[in-house]
């Protein structure tokens, strides 16, 4: 892996006025990312630079999703992946596999039923500390099959810490943002009889803030291109709707019946406890919606043994507000009001 280190002189006003990323931005196993899809006209990332103000209060929802995290060694294809200490999913189905450590992020590759790709040169994600004006460079190769056929990935990334300043969007101001500019380029060969080249550009603005692991808003554009013509153009919009800290199995002893205890504290601000039991292995779903009934998070959407559990949920992400956390495990359906006081 080649890395190609940026290093710029700030000024002491710079140093004072926006955010650094360490190793405690590592998402770790038992993290659960909520995110909300939102519709993308009218949206664009602004200027880049020191001391920006960028506004997003009028974003449209469309959907939410939420990335779990769980170590690679618990997943179906940790074989193929033995330098990975951790995998994130959405689906409980395909993985991304993750290399964490005090000085960097590295994406290893991915699998799931249908493809399996691991990275002889990985992928260099994040580098620690990382600020303003910092940068990289770095390369990524993989070979894999599919369909039969063998395929020769290349790619580049370039990362970039661009602007900073504050972001304003529907779950809150946040002053003292970083944003991180991301050029991710590959490069698919095969030739099933007749050569295809397809070339991947994704170009993204990730912005963080003080105080919270995850990013809170993302603008990602990217485009396919087949043999030199465009097969594809999509843009994705999406906000961080709160993160959960982390599912501790409290108790093993199997409960005569299925519960839902209300949440403590209540009300909060802003991390709060969900506890629940299931007599039986079930696949259990806890979601969090708002006073209009939208969902604005999945806590649990797994299959679990039997036993107590308690979730600690971080609504830092969310405003002001009553919500109502609701699980369903088998045919038992309930559903609890919380108030969350910022």
């Amino acid at each position: 892996m080649k890395t190609f280190i940026l290093i710029v002189t700030l000024t002491a006003s710079q140093c004072l006025a926006q955010m650094t990323l360490t190793s405690s931005n590592n998402p770790v196993a038992g993290d659960l990312d909520n995110y909300v899809i939102c519709d993308t006209n009218n949206i664009t990332q602004g200027n880049s630079g020191a001391n920006q103000n960028w506004s997003f209060l009028n974003l449209i929802r469309q959907d939410s999703t939420s990335v779990n995290f769980v170590t690679a060694a618990s997943t179906p294809y940790s074989a193929q992946f033995p330098s990975s200490n951790l995998a994130s999913t959405n689906d409980n189905s395909n993985y991304n596999y993750i290399t964490t450590s005090s000085s960097s992020m590295l994406i290893n590759g991915l699998a799931g039923p249908s493809l399996l790709v691991s990275y002889t040169d990985p992928q260099l994600y994040l580098q620690y500390p990382f600020t303003f004006n910092s940068g990289f460079s770095d390369n990524l190769s993989a070979t894999y099959s599919i369909s039969g056929s063998t395929v020769t990935r290349t790619g580049t990334t370039t990362v970039s810490g661009d602007a900073w300043g504050t972001i304003n969007l529907p779950i809150g101001s946040f002053s003292n943002s970083l944003r991180v500019k991301y050029n991710i380029t590959t490069r698919d060969s095969s030739n099933p009889g007749i050569p295809f080249v397809t070339e991947t550009n994704v170009t993204s603005y990730i912005w963080f803030v003080p105080g919270r692991k995850f990013p809170v808003f993302e603008i990602i554009y990217s485009t396919i291109t087949v043999n030199g013509a465009q097969f594809g153009n999509n843009k994705t919009v999406n906000y961080n709707a709160g993160s959960t800290i982390g599912i501790t199995n409290i108790s093993s002893a199997i409960p005569d019946s299925y519960t839902l205890s209300q949440n403590y504290p209540n009300p909060f601000n802003p991390v709060t406890n969900l506890e629940f039991g299931i007599s039986m292995t079930e696949f259990v779903s806890l979601k969090i919606y708002d006073m209009l009934g939208k969902e604005v998070a999945t806590l649990v959407n797994e299959e679990l043994d039997p036993g107590t559990y308690k979730y600690s949920f971080d609504a830092s992400g969310l405003t002001s507000g009553i919500y109502f956390y609701k699980i369903t495990a088998g045919d038992f359906t309930e559903t609890k009001r919380m108030n969350l006081i910022k």
